[in-house]
């Protein structure tokens, strides 16, 4: 890139911009005044006249040792030369300052020198910067330093530290060779550019032996023969001299340093400007344009502004222009650069009349890239106008570049119905939408058989039916022939691909039912709609052009493809200048009445027509249809049968078709009539009603009546289709009797006498029925009123004694699963039965308890809660809890424990070692609390053991279900999390692999979040383990609660939290303790602000220590956004705000959503109030992320 008359090459500016560029410089740099000093040849020439030994050219050419000579003859040489140098006038020039900007404005700086003076010092500290400072021998590791290295020493040492005669080299390159490994490691990690040496200088033959031939070495030079430098390794950067000058250099590199110190806003500035005055010559600004182009941000600010031809061709030749023709998707910020390009060149060229034929002349001969095609597309897609002549073309590139996995866009473009202005379009996109495609079909066989292909096409049926029923019907009138020359043509390329990749197997004819519309054919695809676009179109010729649409029935009538024939057996049909003898003729002259690829169209016609015909054209027909097919295959004689049954339904009143009939039906009484005799194969579907066969008080009539009666009529459904589409069911049978005794319960009383011991079934229903009963007691009015129909008193009434003692006497296995669940619920909430208070409901509890292993209503799922909670199990221990709260609030004065009838039933649960046992453990744990209150001794002796990992590895399948559980459900307070809930919870942290689950083991993070901010225990103790042992998905799940628990807090509570112990977490964390901050849960702790309101400064100022960003999914945008509360948050302390979202957009790499959206609200409400500076800060980062245009917010 051209900085002025420089042109540097991308390599050295890439490894400034990435931190890895050493600027070098030699003495060349300090010449200039107002420093003024000597190169090293002419220092030599000053030493040696102060020591009155004149150096001849011959020592001029190894000045070193001359200087070393001098040294021999005990001479203070090293003092010499620091006074030679050491000139009190000297002053850092402009060359000094440049390097120092050049450092500055790049990460990490890093200069080294071979000068003893101390001017690049100097400059440093006059613009503000405080950069380390190494002097030799004392020197950093090469590839791990910042600052100035001096490598020869410097002016503020002692004089005999300076590198000058032939000895010192030796020992710093040789001998003890501290500069040699500084070199050595510096060459091999950096990039080095060198300024101010000639190839010729000493110091360069001594540092060419650290170079090695290999690495990313320049070197700036007026020299244009670059022979030598090459040879020493570097490669030349080229700068122009006038005379003695070396300002082109200078004025280079300041341009260096000043463009790459602007920020976003300049950049935008300096392209608007360059762009609004054509594509440029002058160097400098050529390659700042091209290097503009290739920049993921700066290229959005060049495509916003370029404008005209002369840009498009511009940008044509410059590499990243093949972007837009590559088959490959660009990744990173090649992505960025053609997807702006793409959009560039679609919006301001192709939807453009004036500029669009340069862009034509561009792209009509190369390949598109998929974002290319996509972009085009859309553009022609979004237009609400039809498509001009001169986007024509781009309609025509955009089909015949479409890929074939990726065409929803032409299909629904398809369906604009401003199509209808341009049919010949129109046709030409049907055509492209309707092109018949190889596609994998499903294989059958084994791996070894040939895999097996179907015939698909390029457009969507969905959308290709919408075209044609409201852009194509209305286009008949004028196009029917060329509509139907086109679904003819493509119906006849898609049968010729079937048979191609399926021999034998007319496919698209086997998927249409019918060629008139028919509910067998409700499922459609893009063949279907080719055939009703032949069909439409053949009808309308047909009553239009009635002599054009015969021509057309004739050849379809010949065509090969029996889709085609059916075609024309269905015109056939239609026919109105054929009589209908005529039509029965033609069906035997062709031979269709047998014909089975024909037979759904010959059956339609011979049903239209043959209760019109003459006697002798039907007998033609009933003696060829006598006569059975004529193929030569041996056929059913239950074909002609079915074909006489199709025509006795079509003309019942033909005493000769119905005599034929009667006579075949007389010689195969096991034949019937099919349903639909037309069709080969038909296709039912639909859901099962299960309807009820009895309304409610029809059943409780005639159990009222008869109970064994209705008992009967209940069991005759029992037998009844389960999947039938209509009528009763066993199921709405059991639905009925629900229906009815939940409302007259004492008809479930008298049923129950008469079942039979196997019905299990009934039993379940009655049980059901009574749980949602208003057992023993009839709904209060007011006085006078009249009751509600379902609250009218029921004719006897039932006591939960009464069912009690009915269920009491049934097998227990019969009704254990509905009558636990009875108990569990107690009724519904409209009628409540407190089952649980019930001494027989009880006994009849501890009977139902099962010993042996049983299934619930979920199976075996890794959910032990919803399994728990529909199962019998869980239900029986969901009942005895409810008899401890009941015991309890009954006996509070007196209440010491569990009493030992109720311990017992629970120690059966507990300690029952089936499944039956494990699902009633899972849910009496997620009721700790409960039971910790109620029975301390027998919570902890019981229940918190479940919750250990260090049981037997048997039972680690229970423990993982317990804390899935728990960790969703349980309850828990301080007592119970200091008796050792606490360590159980950590102990789960360590173990969260085992609980096979992210989500339980984010809900335990939430969970610890709850415990660190509500507890009263001191989270100080434990936040150490948690911050080492949990898992990340923990660790971000436990960051978020924390931050969406404190935006719900009280502030003067959240600040409390804060001074207890988020501050000094916090900044641990940041300072590596326990472990250093990851940048995900830096981006976490970040939203910690939005619920700090109270220590929002401080908690800003450690959000800045942190490189913490906003994710994609983030809402601290849209927190600070939306309301007038949210507002006056924003102006009451703008400052903060505005250094707290610089920050995280600074660490941000993927823009959240709506970035755009939320930023632009934010900044209209700091504009006024904000300090410019960090507002300008705002807008540029707001830029890097994509919002080009926030200069203008």
């Amino acid at each position: 890139m051209w900085f002025r008359e420089v042109d540097v090459p991308d390599e050295l500016i890439e490894a400034a911009t990435e931190g890895k560029l050493v600027l070098f410089v030699g003495a060349g740099a300090s010449l200039d005044e107002p420093s003024g000093l000597p190169d090293f040849a002419n220092l030599v020439r000053d030493v040696g006249a102060r020591a009155r030994r004149v150096p001849t050219d011959r020592d001029l050419e190894r000045p070193d040792v001359f200087l070393g000579d001098l040294g021999d003859l005990q001479i203070e040489v090293h003092t010499l030369v620091a006074n030679a140098i050491n000139m009190p006038d000297s002053q850092p020039n402009r060359l000094h300052e440049a390097i120092i900007d050049l450092a500055r404005v790049h990460p990490n700086p890093r200069v080294v020198t071979t000068n003893y003076d101390l001017h690049l010092e100097r400059a440093s500290r006059s613009k503000g910067l405080d950069l380390d400072v190494y002097r030799a021998p004392a020197l950093p590791v090469g590839d791990d330093f910042t600052g100035i290295v001096h490598l020869h020493g410097a002016l503020d040492q002692p004089p005999r530290r300076l590198v000058v005669t032939d000895e010192d080299f030796g020992h710093a390159y040789l001998r003890e060779a501290w500069a040699a490994r500084f070199l050595d490691r510096m060459f091999a990690a950096f990039s080095v550019a060198f300024i101010g040496y000639s190839h010729g200088d000493i110091v360069m033959q001594y540092l060419a032996r650290s170079l090695g031939r290999e690495g990313r070495r320049f070197v700036f030079t007026h020299d244009a023969d670059s022979r030598e430098w090459r040879r020493l390794g570097l490669r030349p950067v080229h700068y122009p001299v006038d005379g003695s000058s070396h300002l082109a250099l200078v004025d280079g590199l300041e341009r260096w340093a000043e463009l790459t110190s602007w920020g976003r806003l300049d950049h935008r500035h300096r392209i608007a400007e360059l762009v609004g005055n054509g594509p440029p010559t002058i160097p400098e600004e050529v390659s700042y344009l091209e290097q503009a182009l290739g920049d993921p941000e700066r290229v959005r600010y060049f495509t916003e502004q370029a404008r005209g031809s002369d840009w498009l061709l511009w940008a044509a030749n410059r590499p990243e222009f093949n972007w837009l023709f590559s088959p490959t998707v660009p990744s990173g910020a090649d992505r960025t650069v053609a997807e702006a390009l793409t959009t560039w060149v679609a919006d301001q060229y192709v939807m453009d009349e004036q500029e669009s034929p340069t862009a034509l002349r561009l792209l009509r001969s190369r390949p598109w890239s998929p974002g290319m095609w996509d972009t085009v597309a859309h553009r022609l897609f979004a237009q609400e106008r039809r498509v001009p002549d001169w986007q024509v073309p781009w309609l025509l590139l955009v089909l015949h570049r479409s890929p074939t996995d990726d065409g929803d866009l032409l299909d629904m473009l398809l369906c604009k119905e401003s199509w209808q202005e341009r049919p010949d379009l129109a046709l030409m996109l049907l055509e492209h939408r309707t092109r018949p495609l190889p596609r994998s079909g499903l294989d059958f066989g084994p791996s070894s058989d040939a895999p097996r292909f179907e015939v698909a096409f390029a457009g969507d049926d969905h959308w290709l039916d919408e075209a044609w029923k409201k852009v194509f019907v209305p286009l008949l009138p004028q196009h029917a022939p060329e509509l139907l020359d086109l679904a003819v043509r493509q119906l006849r390329d898609a049968n010729r691909l079937a048979g191609a990749l399926q021999p034998g197997f007319d496919a698209l004819s086997f998927g249409r039912s019918a060629i008139e519309p028919h509910p067998q054919d409700e499922f459609r695809e893009v063949a279907d709609v080719l055939i009703d676009a032949a069909r439409d179109s053949l009808e309308h010729l047909l009553h239009a052009l009635p002599q054009e649409g015969a021509a057309a029935v004739d050849r379809l009538a010949r065509a090969r493809e029996p889709l085609l024939r059916r075609l024309a057996v269905h015109a056939w049909r239609l026919r109105e200048d054929r009589s209908p003898d005529e039509k029965l003729r033609w069906i035997l002259d062709e031979n269709l009445l047998y014909d089975l690829d024909l037979q759904h169209e010959v059956y339609m016609l011979l049903g239209d027509t043959v209760a019109l015909a003459s006697d002798d054209a039907v007998g033609a027909v009933l003696d060829r249809a006598k006569d059975g097919p004529q193929d030569g295959e041996e056929r059913s004689p239950y074909v002609p049968y079915n074909l006489l049954a199709w025509l006795h339904s079509a003309a019942p009143e033909n005493a000769t078709i119905t005599e034929e009939f009667t006579r075949l039906q007389e010689q195969h009484p096991e034949f019937a009539p099919r349903e639909h005799p037309d069709l080969n194969m038909t296709m039912t579907s639909g859901f099962v009603e299960d309807a009820e066969p009895f309304s409610r008080d029809e059943l409780h009539e005639l159990i009222e009546s008869s109970p064994s009666e209705a008992y009967a009529a209940i069991r005759s459904y029992a037998t009844a289709d389960e999947f039938r589409l209509t009528g009763p069911t066993w199921t709405g049978a059991l639905n009925a009797l629900r229906g009815c005794v939940s409302h007259y319960p004492s008809d479930g009383i008298r049923l129950a006498d008469v079942l039979a011991p196997e019905d299990s079934d009934v039993r379940d229903a009655l049980v059901r029925a009574w749980s949602a009963a208003n057992l023993s007691s009839t709904p209060e009015r007011a006085s006078g009123a009249e009751p509600l129909e379902e609250n009218r008193p029921h004719p006897i009434a039932v006591t939960p004694e009464d069912v009690l003692t009915v269920i009491a006497s049934w097998p227990a296995d019969a009704v254990r699963s509905a009558v636990a669940n009875m108990f569990a619920r107690g009724g519904t909430a409209d009628h409540p039965t407190a089952w649980h208070t019930m001494m027989p409901a009880r006994r009849l509890a501890t009977d139902l308890w099962p010993t042996t292993q049983i299934t619930g209503n979920v199976v075996d799922s890794e959910d032990h809660y919803l399994e728990a909670i529909n199962h019998p199990a869980g239900d029986l221990a969901q009942f005895w809890m409810n008899v401890v709260a009941h015991e309890w609030r009954a006996h509070t004065d007196t209440w010491s424990g569990l009493p030992d009838e109720l311990r017992a039933e629970l120690d059966r649960m507990v300690q029952d070692q089936s499944r039956n046992g494990l699902l009633a453990r899972v849910l009496l744990s997620t009721r700790l609390r409960f039971f910790m209150g109620a029975d301390p001794a027998w919570a902890k002796s019981r229940l918190m053991p479940l919750f250990a990992w260090d049981r037997d590895e048997a039972d680690a399948f229970e423990v993982r279900g317990i804390w899935r559980s728990f960790v969703q459900y349980g309850q828990y307070d301080d007592q119970i999390l200091a008796e050792g809930l606490l360590d159980a919870m950590l102990a789960t942290m360590r173990r969260a692999n085992g609980l096979d689950d992210d989500e339980a083991v984010a809900q335990l993070g939430r969970q610890l979040a709850t415990v660190a901010l509500k507890s009263s225990l001191d989270p100080r103790g434990w936040l150490p383990t948690l911050t080492t042992d949990a898992p990340t998905v923990l660790q971000l799940a436990w960051i978020r609660s924390v931050g969406r628990q404190l935006r719900d807090m009280d502030p003067q509570e959240a600040s409390a939290q804060w001074s207890r112990w988020i501050r000094e977490y916090w900044a641990g964390r940041i300072d590596s303790l326990p472990r250093p901050l990851t940048t995900d849960e830096a981006s976490a702790m970040a939203l910690w602000v939005l619920g700090l309101p109270d220590d929002r400064p401080a908690a800003v100022e450690l959000v800045e220590r942190t490189d913490a960003g906003l994710v994609k999914d983030d809402r601290v945008l849209m927190h600070l956004t939306g309301s007038r509360r949210e507002h006056e948050d924003l102006t009451r302390d703008p400052e903060t705000w505005a250094r707290y979202l610089v920050h995280l957009l600074r660490g941000t790499t993927d823009p959240p959503w709506a970035l755009d959206h939320y930023l632009r609200e934010i900044v209209s409400v700091l504009r006024p109030v904000a300090p410019s500076a960090l507002l300008t800060e705002l807008i540029e980062e707001a830029m890097r992320l994509g919002c080009t245009n926030a200069a203008d917010w």
